[in-house]
Formats: C-alpha cells, sequence, structure tokens
C-alpha cells in the first residue's frame, strides 16, 4: 500500500472516531489548530517536528500525515533530510526504520 492510500485509510478512520465521538475529537482538532497557529516558528517546520516526533513514537500513520502535511506547506527534501537525521540521532535503530518510512512517504506524495 503506498503512502496515499495509507492517508486515505487513516483519514477515514479518524473520521469514523470523528462521528463516533465528536466531543473528544473536536477538543484534539483544536489542540491541533492552537499547536499550528502562526508565530516564529513555519508551519512547514512545525510539520517536521511533527515527523520526528512520530519517528520517536513509532507512529506510521503519524509519520504519513505530517508528510503530507509539510509537503503541502512547502517543507523541501533536503530540509526533510536534515529532521530525518535529528530524530535518528535522538531514537537509534528504531529511528532508522521509521525515518526510512518517512522519507518513502514524502517521496511518494
Amino acid at each position: 500500500m503506498n503512502a496515499k492510500q495509507k492517508l486515505a485509510e487513516m483519514n477515514a478512520r479518524a473520521a469514523a472516531l470523528y462521528k463516533a465521538d465528536g466531543k473528544t475529537m473536536s477538543a484534539f482538532c483544536g489542540l491541533m489548530v492552537a499547536a499550528n497557529r502562526e508565530g516564529k516558528v513555519g508551519p512547514a517546520m512545525k510539520e517536521m517536528i511533527a515527523i520526528a516526533v512520530a519517528i520517536g513514537r513509532g507512529c506510521e500513520d503519524c509519520i504519513v500525515f505530517h508528510a503530507s502535511e509539510a509537503k503541502a506547506h512547502g517543507a523541501s527534501r533536503e530540509e526533510l533530510l536534515e529532521v530525518l537525521a535529528v530524530a535518528i540521532e535522538m531514537s537509534g535503530g528504531p529511528g532508522t526504520v521509521y525515518a526510512a518510512k518517512a522519507l518513502a512517504a514524502f517521496d511518494e506524495l
């Protein structure tokens, strides 16, 4: 399954959860909006920070989602590679596995 298919399936699951528990998901969406508000750090970098955290946590769906968002906000592959290096530094061997998945998702999207 490619990154676009994974993203579509993840979005469908999130929509189903939103329908099942709109109150919690609305609160979570509010948190996402607040965390991504305009500030000194641009939206592409915020998404790449999210990718690095997702790598450290081993969340493949999060990696795909935030890779898509980073790319939509104009992140370059070169910038992503620098962020992936830091993610690998901070998460070791498992980080290399998820960093490779992040790069593949970014390239596929």
